[in-house]
């Protein structure tokens, strides 16, 4: 989407702080966190829920969710 901050922060018209990234997804540190290393984990491709998403990004975000965490 033209107007969606994280669709902007992937096509890097605003910049991050990333932690990750991958053909399917981007994690990427938050600008105002809640707590020190928060980490916003976002499908590269925009959906509007997570029912749209195929499997395969669904489990891409599992995967760098799972590897974040043990971070």
């Amino acid at each position: 989407m033209e107007d969606c901050i994280f669709c902007k922060i992937v096509r890097g018209e605003i910049p991050s702080a990333k932690v990750l990234e991958n053909e399917k997804v981007l994690a990427f540190l938050d600008i105002n966190p809640v707590s020190r290393g928060h980490t916003l984990v976002i499908p590269k491709t925009h959906y509007g829920t997570f029912p749209e998403m195929p499997t395969d990004v669904l489990a891409a975000l599992g995967e760098a969710l799972q590897k974040i965490g043990d971070a």
